[in-house]
C-alpha cells in the first residue's frame, strides 16, 4: 500500500500574516533614524556618533550631522591618511575660517605691546598682530619703525582674520605727533 502525503496549502491568513512580518522585517531599518554626528580630533582623527552628549565640549562647534554611515557603529573613529590633509575643521581649537579679504579699521592707539598693538575705534577695542612685513607708514608716505608707535596716535589698519588672530597688513599714521622716528623710502 503506498501512503499518498497530502501537502496542505496555507490559509489565506497565514499568507497575509507571513507577507506582513516580512514586509514589517524589510522596512524596520528605514524606520529606525538615529542622527550621526561627526567630529574630527586634534590628531585628526575621525568620530562618529548618534548621541550629542558623547561630544567633547572643545569639539562641539565643529561637530557636523551626518547621512547615516554604511556602518553605523554606536561610536567609531578612523585615522585620516597622512597624504590627505585634514579639512579646515580639524584644526587644533574651533576657528571660523580664514578671512582674507583686507578690511580697515580706524581709531587710536590704546597700548602697544611686543609684536601687537589695540586700537580703540567704532566702539570697540581690537588687537592687531604686527610682523615683521607689516607697513607702518604716516599720510605723507614715511616709513615708522614698530618702536615708533606710540599710545594716542590716530591710525588706520588694513588687515585680515585667520581664525581668532587679526594681523596688521598695514598701518597708516594720520596727524603724525613731533618727535616720532620715521625712515626715508629705501633707508632702513
Amino acid at each position: 500500500m503506498e501512503k499518498v502525503l497530502k501537502v496542505r496549502k496555507p490559509s489565506m491568513r497565514k499568507k497575509v500574516l507571513m507577507t506582513t512580518f516580512m514586509v514589517s522585517f524589510l522596512l524596520i531599518p528605514f524606520l529606525i533614524h538615529a542622527e550621526v554626528y561627526k567630529w574630527i580630533d586634534d590628531k585628526g582623527t575621525i568620530h562618529f556618533t548618534d548621541d550629542y552628549s558623547n561630544i567633547p565640549e572643545k569639539y562641539l562647534p565643529s561637530a557636523e550631522p551626518q547621512e547615516s554611515p554604511r556602518e553605523s557603529p554606536k561610536e567609531s573613529s578612523a585615522p585620516i591618511p597622512k597624504e590627505k590633509s585634514a579639512p579646515v575643521l580639524a584644526s587644533k581649537s574651533p576657528e571660523p575660517l580664514v578671512d582674507a579679504t583686507p578690511r580697515l579699521f580706524s581709531g587710536v592707539i590704546s597700548t602697544v605691546d611686543a609684536g601687537m598693538i589695540v586700537v580703540t575705534g567704532e566702539g570697540n577695542d581690537m588687537v592687531f598682530l604686527i610682523s615683521g612685513d607689516t607697513k607702518i607708514v604716516t599720510d605723507e608716505g614715511k616709513e615708522v619703525p614698530f618702536d615708533g608707535l606710540k599710545a594716542e596716535m590716530s591710525v588706520t589698519v588694513e588687515y585680515e582674520r585667520n581664525g581668532d588672530e587679526i594681523h596688521a597688513l598695514s598701518v597708516r599714521i594720520s596727524n603724525m605727533s613731533k618727535g616720532v622716528a620715521t625712515r626715508q623710502k629705501g633707508h632702513k
